[in-house]
């Protein structure tokens, strides 16, 4: 589980609430793997997860573009990666079903993944985009 209050906050107000209804996705997840759920349940949230991703990182991808943020091409690679890293790992829980392999990616991959990539990536973006706009 993450806590809200435990996530790093950018300088645009937009950024941070996607990045809260994310969180809010994943500890359902967590939730949902915790109380024993069922397969159905937890596949439609983990649906949930990548489609919430793939939107927030659209926008961000927009906006730096809109604004030419120097650090894009980095910025979109990262997106891809974990984007590509979650999609394998729906594709592993809907083949195998292993509840332990998915509630590990969570806790361990994604996670820390948000909280590395909100220091590294969103930060500097949000300010840039900030001082220009």
């Amino acid at each position: 589980m993450i806590e809200q209050k435990d996530l790093p906050l950018v300088s645009l107000k937009s950024m941070n609430e996607v990045h809260f209804e994310e969180v809010e996705i994943i500890n359902l997840l967590l939730e949902q793997i915790k109380s024993k759920e069922s397969f159905e349940m937890v596949s439609q949230s983990l649906e949930k997860l990548l489609e919430h991703m793939q939107q927030h990182f659209e926008g961000e991808e927009k906006l730096m573009q809109d604004f030419q943020y120097p650090s894009l091409n980095m910025h979109k690679s990262d997106h891809d990666k974990v984007l590509n890293q979650l999609r394998y790992a729906e594709m592993q829980w809907r083949n195998k079903k292993d509840v332990d392999a998915l509630q590990e990616y969570l806790d361990d991959d994604v996670i820390a993944w948000l909280d590395q990539h909100i220091k590294a990536m969103d930060t500097p973006m949000a300010d840039y985009v900030s001082q220009i706009g």
